[in-house]
């Protein structure tokens, strides 16, 4: 189904929808399934990697109905992290496409300023990647709800579109707008997201891995991105359930050695070499093939070697063959 198609359904059904329980809405189901669906097919290649879900309240019809494009590296909750969202206004036809933060995280952290931090935020994530405001102008929306909810999600957005139904562009400018946020997106991850500046980190991450070519700051975004993805925890529980929970370079179990408290612990490492991580490319997680599970030394050590993404000479090393 076209995303013009989605758009156009739920911009002009949703008013009449949220007057009816939301259980069993042929609405809701929409938004759950095709909707969620014809996202995923105008991502075209920008799907790879990426989880895309739709909600249109859970129990109640949502203040603001959704649908969102996470990234596991970084999220794969509404309520955490940052994503690509649309955001349905809550009384009139308009929807925006926006670069959004998880919302609910901040507040429990933050509680009567979550708003000012995720202005903050936004900001941030502006100049990170401010190359995309041409493209991605509107950096300033309004959902119509005085719900906190929503009003989280105005203070989170970043940038991104706002379309309304009377002016819905053509599917292939849908499409563009789109795939240039999912862009952004992943240009955002992979400079360091809401976190401090990556130049900022690259003396700490050479100190501790005695690695030069991590002396510019390209190949230090590689390594921030590279951990990014070690720390997946999608990507970590799909290594444990394949390769298990023994460390697969000096064979330490921690259940043996530490009893009930290293049942099921280990870590997981990304073997891509990190020289083949480039900004904005997607990338796809084979289980087998891209992670090993690693005790916490052989994952210290193993990032000291010239190459971390050869495990057979990391072991032969640890056997005295090298």
């Amino acid at each position: 189904m076209p995303l013009r198609d989605v758009l156009t359904r739920i911009l002009s059904d949703y008013q009449i929808a949220k007057s009816q329980p939301l259980e069993g809405d042929p609405l809701a189901q929409f938004i759950r399934g095709d909707a969620a669906t014809a996202v995923t097919a105008g991502l075209g290649e920008q799907a790879t990697g990426m989880v895309v879900q739709g909600s249109p309240g859970r129990g109640n019809w949502a203040a603001v109905p959704w649908v969102s494009v996470f990234d596991p590296v970084i999220t794969t909750s509404a309520t955490r992290g940052y994503y690509v969202v649309y955001l349905f206004h809550g009384s009139e036809a308009v929807v925006h496409l926006s670069l959004n933060q998880g919302t609910t995280a901040v507040r429990e952290e933050f509680g009567a300023t979550a708003r000012a931090v995720l202005a903050d935020r936004a900001q941030f994530i502006r100049q990170r990647i401010s190359e995309f405001q041409s493209e991605l102008p509107v950096t300033a929306i309004d959902l119509g709800s005085e719900a906190r909810l929503p009003g989280d999600y105005v203070a989170g957005h970043a940038l991104g579109v706002s379309y309304h139904l009377d002016t819905l562009p053509d599917e292939a400018k849908l499409r563009s707008d789109l795939q240039n946020v999912v862009r952004a997106y992943r240009a955002l991850t992979f400079r360091g997201g809401i976190e401090g500046d990556v130049e900022a980190q690259q003396s700490e991450i050479t100190e501790e891995f005695s690695q030069p070519a991590l002396a510019s700051v390209t190949e230090t975004r590689k390594y921030v991105y590279h951990r990014k993805i070690e720390r997946n925890r999608t990507a970590a529980k799909n290594a444990k359930k394949f390769h298990g929970t023994v460390c697969q370079a000096c064979e330490l179990d921690f259940a043996k050695r530490y009893g009930a408290i290293g049942e099921g612990f280990i870590e997981t490492h990304h073997l891509k070499p990190i020289s083949k991580l480039e900004e904005g490319v997607p990338v796809q997680y084979d289980v087998a093939a891209d992670f090993a599970v690693l005790c916490a030394n052989c994952h210290r050590m193993i990032h000291r070697t010239d190459d971390p993404s050869d495990l057979v000479a990391f072991r032969k090393r640890l056997q005295g063959e090298s």
